[in-house]
């Protein structure tokens, strides 16, 4: 289903955690995933909008950093960025 350059469906990749606003009182981690499925051709890293404030840890996404997931959600992607605004997301056992 696409509306408006929006695309709802799942992302498989690895997903990691980085330190942003170093220094500020915005400082706190900002989710991506490294994908390695067909979006590994496009993107090196794919945002996670998270579900709390900048400072704040998403327990939703803090417990799967490390680990292959797949992340079900909205993908707002352009010509020069995606970002995901996530619905749900498991851990891929192999």
């Amino acid at each position: 289903m696409v509306i408006m350059g929006i695309i709802r469906r799942e992302i498989k990749g690895i997903l990691i955690s980085k330190l942003q606003a170093i220094g500020t009182k915005s400082q706190g981690p900002s989710y991506f995933l490294q994908p390695i499925d067909d979006y590994a051709d496009r993107w090196n890293e794919i945002l996670i909008r998270k579900k709390t404030h900048l400072w704040q840890v998403d327990p939703g996404l803090d417990k799967f950093v490390g680990k292959k997931v797949i992340i079900f959600g909205e993908i707002i992607e352009t010509k020069k960025t995606i970002t995901v605004d996530y619905e749900s997301i498991t851990e891929v056992k192999e």
